[in-house]
C-alpha cells in the first residue's frame, strides 16, 4: 500500500515536472477541454430553461375535458350509466390525480319525501345527485355552506344535504323516504339555499347507491384538467371507454372496459396548447439526442489528445522502462499526466459556467462528471496501450 502511494505520489511530481516544461501544449489540452466543459453546460442550462419554460406553458393553458354523445355534440341528458362515474372518482387511475374541479350530475328525476324525525310529513323534493356546489347559474340558486363544511364533503357518498333553508338550518338533520328507499334515511344539512325551489341536492354517489331508480342516472360530465402535462395519458386512458372524435369518423365498435356500448366521446380542446409547446418540445429533444454524441466525442478526445502526447514521448518511455520502470509505472505517469489535464481544464470550464449562469445546477455538475469520465476512458485506453508495448517496440518506433 505504502509503495502503491509512493508511485502515485511520484507520478504526480513528475507529472507537473513535465507541465510546467511544455506549458504551451498543456495549456492547449486545458483550453480544450474547459472549452467542452462550458459547451456541456451550455446545453445542460440551455435544455433546463426550455423546460422550465415548457413548464410555465403548461400552467399557463387551462384545459377541460368535456364527456358527450357520440358524434361530439353537446346533450342536455346524456343518460350515462352510473358506472362511468367510477372512472373519474378512483383514486387509483391516472384521471383522479390529474383532473380538478370534477362535475358529475345526476338528471334530477328522482323524488323523495322530506320528514321531520318521528316520519312527519314537511315537502317533498326532486332530487339532484352532484360532485360540486350548486350555482346560480345552472341552478338558481345561491347556496349558503356551513363553515365546517365544504365541497370536498359532495365528492363522497356521505348522507349529506343542501335544501332550501324553509325546510332546515345548516348543522340540523332531515329525514327522507323514496320509492327506493322506504324507511327513513338521516341526512346531515351542510347548506342551504333562500329560492322557492324545490331541489334535494346530495352527493352524486350517495345518489346513485342509495336514491337512483335507474342505473343510467348521469346528466353530464365534465372537468378541468390540473396537470396539463398528462393529456397524453389522459386520452390513451379514456380510450378505452369512450370515442375519441375524429375528421374521418371513425369510431369504435363494440364494447368498452366497463362492458358498455361506446356511446359517449371525450373533448379535449388542446390544440393551442400543442401549438405552443410542440416548438420547444422538439428542441429538448434535438438537444438530448446531441448530448451522448458530446460524451462520446470526449472519449475519442481524451484518446486523441493523450496518444498525441505520448506519441513524442516514446523515447522518454523507453528509457524509462530500460532502466527498470514497470509497465504499470508508465501507465501511472501517462494516465495521471492527463487526468490533471482534465482536471485542471473541468475546474475552469465550471467556474467559468457558473460566473456566466450565476449558478451551476446538479444535473450541470453531473454533466461535467460524464464528461470528466468518458474524457479519462480515453485516456486509459491510450495509456494501456503505451504501457503494454515491450522496450524494444518503443525504441524502434522512436527511431
Amino acid at each position: 500500500m505504502i509503495n502503491m502511494l509512493r508511485k502515485i505520489t511520484h507520478s504526480i511530481s513528475y507529472t507537473f515536472t513535465i507541465l510546467f516544461r511544455k506549458p504551451i501544449k498543456s495549456l492547449a489540452v486545458i483550453l480544450s477541454i474547459t472549452a467542452f466543459t462550458v459547451l456541456i453546460c451550455l446545453m445542460e442550462f440551455t435544455i433546463q430553461k426550455q423546460e422550465d419554460l415548457l413548464s410555465d406553458m403548461y400552467e399557463q393553458f387551462k384545459i377541460n375535458l368535456v364527456i358527450m354523445d357520440k358524434s361530439a355534440s353537446y346533450s342536455e341528458d346524456l343518460s350515462m350509466n352510473k358506472k362511468y362515474a367510477s372512472l373519474f372518482m378512483d383514486k387509483e387511475n391516472v384521471l383522479f390525480e390529474n383532473l380538478s374541479n370534477l362535475k358529475i350530475r345526476s338528471k334530477g328525476e328522482e323524488e323523495i319525501t322530506v320528514t321531520d324525525e318521528y316520519g312527519d310529513y314537511i315537502t317533498s323534493l326532486n332530487v339532484i345527485g352532484l360532485t360540486y356546489l350548486p350555482d346560480t347559474s345552472e341552478f338558481d340558486v345561491t347556496t349558503e355552506m356551513g363553515i365546517d363544511y365544504d365541497n370536498s364533503m359532495l365528492m363522497s357518498g356521505r348522507n349529506v344535504c343542501i335544501v332550501p333553508n324553509r325546510i332546515s338550518s345548516i348543522g340540523s338533520y332531515v329525514y327522507i323516504k323514496s320509492e327506493k328507499v322506504e324507511e327513513l334515511v338521516e341526512y346531515l344539512v351542510i347548506g342551504t339555499y333562500e329560492q322557492e325551489d324545490i331541489i334535494f341536492f346530495c352527493p352524486y354517489l350517495n345518489y346513485s347507491e342509495l336514491l337512483a331508480s335507474s342505473s343510467n342516472n348521469i346528466y353530464s360530465i365534465e372537468s378541468d384538467i390540473s396537470n396539463t402535462k398528462a393529456i397524453n395519458d389522459i386520452e390513451i386512458f379514456l380510450l378505452k371507454y369512450f370515442i375519441e372524435p375524429s375528421i374521418a369518423g371513425v369510431t369504435p365498435v363494440g364494447t368498452n372496459e366497463l362492458g358498455l356500448q361506446y356511446a359517449f366521446s371525450f373533448v379535449i380542446p388542446k390544440g393551442n396548447l400543442e401549438e405552443a409547446i410542440d416548438p420547444i418540445k422538439a428542441d429538448i429533444k434535438k438537444l438530448q439526442i446531441l448530448e451522448p454524441f458530446v460524451f462520446v466525442f470526449s472519449i475519442a478526445i481524451g484518446f486523441i489528445i493523450s496518444m498525441l502526447s505520448i506519441k513524442n514521448r516514446k523515447a522518454e518511455f523507453a528509457v524509462m522502462r530500460s532502466i527498470g520502470a514497470s509497465g504499470k509505472y508508465v501507465f501511472y505517469i501517462s494516465f495521471i499526466e492527463q487526468a490533471v489535464l482534465c482536471i485542471i481544464g473541468a475546474s475552469i470550464g465550471a467556474l467559468i459556467s457558473w460566473l456566466s449562469y450565476s449558478q451551476l445546477s446538479d444535473q450541470q455538475l453531473n454533466k461535467i462528471m460524464i464528461f470528466v469520465a468518458c474524457y479519462l476512458l480515453g485516456t486509459i485506453i491510450e495509456a494501456i496501450s503505451i504501457a503494454s508495448l515491450k522496450v524494444m517496440r518503443i525504441m524502434k518506433a522512436s527511431e
